[in-house]
């Protein structure tokens, strides 16, 4: 009878025994580990922005009226001066001539009196009026021509015509302040890109900058960062940088682009899976327990992220945050983990 109880107290030892091991193992989370590893980590500035000309120019109108002649198409090789298109000036010409006939007439009245005045037979005063009649018509014929010329829509600088607003065709109406034509050079290319003013104090001249366009899918095309606007955008909380293009880029004036300036590169970076950060911490596994611990993080890209403070090679991490983890607790490594 003794023996029986005793026995029975050692299979009850044993069946405590075996539930213990399966709560403290069997029932302890399934974790996917792994140790950090070295990497090539990138931080970049990411900014959008446009391609355009490095020497253009907008050109418009400071007049209103109809246009009765476009003298150029889109794609157009003209010079400086370059009569582009020409606003209804029916007016202002009648008025030019009719000015350059007063003035005519005042430079006749001058000269006889000037003789008049030389015999003696006219005063002084007499002179003085009709050259005060002779300035007024050459200050009145001079501010009529400079308005007739504002009919004229002329290429400020030697290029190319770029865009033409609108295709623009004689009877369009044209307004003050309306850009009708793009000038500039076409084979010389660059970026006008903007960065968010929290990004710009990491941004230098001489820095990559690797540019996407939905026109070169797939494809990444190189440039340099060339120049920093010192004055920001207060509104749109922005500052302009300018990326300089290769002279074979397959870029074209007016693409729109995505460009990612890099600001530093780290060729043995420790990285870790992007899935083992947890709010700025990562899961350590010692002694078969976890430790939530603090991390420093630097470049992050779309799966791995580098780890600037916080671990060391050697340290075994979660990598999947497995739900039921929490500190302290005992987790297994998953069997794949093993292998």
């Amino acid at each position: 009878m003794r023996q029986r109880t005793i026995w029975g107290g050692g299979i009850a030892l044993a069946i405590l025994l075996l539930v213990a091991v399966y709560f403290l193992f069997l029932r302890a989370p399934s974790v996917h580990t792994a140790t950090p590893t070295r990497g090539m980590a990138v931080e970049a500035v990411y900014a959008t922005g446009t391609v355009e000309p490095i020497a253009y120019a907008r050109v418009g109108t400071k007049v209103s009226g109809r246009l009765t002649d476009v003298l150029v198409r889109e794609g157009a090789a003209v010079e400086a001066g370059h009569i582009l298109a020409v606003i209804d000036a029916r007016e202002e010409i009648s008025r030019v001539q009719e000015l350059n006939a007063r003035l005519q007439l005042a430079v006749s009245e001058l000269e006889r009196t000037r003789t008049l005045r030389r015999s003696g037979h006219v005063s002084t005063a007499v002179l003085d009026q009709m050259e005060t009649a002779h300035a007024a018509a050459v200050a009145a014929l001079k501010g009529a021509q400079a308005r007739l010329d504002e009919h004229f829509i002329t290429a400020p600088i030697a290029g190319t015509v770029l865009r033409s607003e609108n295709q623009l065709k004689i009877g369009d109406m044209a307004q003050p302040g309306q850009v009708l034509f793009m000038v500039g050079d076409a084979s010389a290319l660059q970026i006008d890109a903007e960065v968010d003013e929290e990004d710009i104090l990491k941004v230098e001249r001489g820095q990559d900058a690797l540019i996407r366009a939905d026109a070169f899918a797939g494809r990444v095309l190189e440039g340099k960062v060339s120049g920093i606007t010192p004055h920001g955008d207060p509104v749109a909380r922005t500052y302009r940088v300018y990326i300089a293009l290769p002279d074979d880029t397959p870029l074209v004036s007016g693409m729109t682009t995505e460009i990612n300036i890099v600001v530093r590169r780290e060729e043995s970076a420790l990285m870790v899976p992007l899935s083992a950060i947890t709010g700025g911490a990562v899961w350590v596994v010692e002694d078969g327990r976890v430790q939530l611990r603090p991390v420093t993080l630097g470049a992050v890209g779309h799966t791995e992220a580098e780890i600037l403070t916080g671990l060391s090679e050697d340290d075994v991490i979660v990598v999947n945050s497995a739900t039921g983890i929490a500190e302290g607790r005992r987790v297994r490594p998953d069997a794949r983990d093993r292998e």
